[in-house]
C-alpha cells in the first residue's frame, strides 16, 4: 500500500517501511530498538561486517559500552532511519535531493515537482 506524502518541492509517493528491518539495513546514525528490548532505544555508532563471522555485524550504538554481534538477518524494530534521496519528476525530468525518514515517510517510489503538481 502506498501513501502521498507532501514534500517542500512537489508531492512523493511512498511506500511504508515494514514494522521490522533486517540488521543489515542499519546505516550508522540510525535509531532501532531490539526484539527484546523494543523500549529501549539504540542509536547506531557503527557498524563494520564481523572480521570472522561473514553473517554477523558488529554494532557499537551510543550510549552502550561494548559493541555487540548480531546476524546481518536479524529482524530490528527501525525508529528513525534518515536518508537523501534523488528525485526525478516523472513530468518534466527536474531533479531533487530530498532527506525522507524511512520509519515516517516510507521509501519514494515517484514524485512530481511542485511546478508540475
Amino acid at each position: 500500500m502506498s501513501k502521498n506524502t507532501p514534500a517542500p518541492k512537489g508531492f512523493i509517493i511512498t511506500t511504508p517501511t515494514t514494522p521490522t528491518v533486517p540488521a543489515s539495513a542499519l546505516q550508522d546514525g540510525d535509531t532501532f530498538a531490539l526484539p527484546e528490548t523494543p523500549d529501549n532505544q539504540l542509536i547506531a555508532q557503527d557498524i563494520k561486517p564481523h572480521p570472522d563471522l561473514t553473517s554477523r555485524l558488529i554494532i557499537s550504538a551510543r550510549g552502550i559500552p561494548a559493541p555487540f554481534t548480531i546476524h546481518s538477518d536479524e529482524p530490528l524494530q527501525p525508529l528513525r532511519m534518515l536518508r537523501t534521496f534523488e528525485l526525478t519528476c516523472r513530468l518534466c525530468n527536474r531533479t531533487v535531493n530530498q532527506d525522507l525518514d524511512l520509519v515516517t515517510h516510507g521509501t519514494p517510489q515517484t514524485w512530481v515537482c511542485n511546478l508540475c503538481s
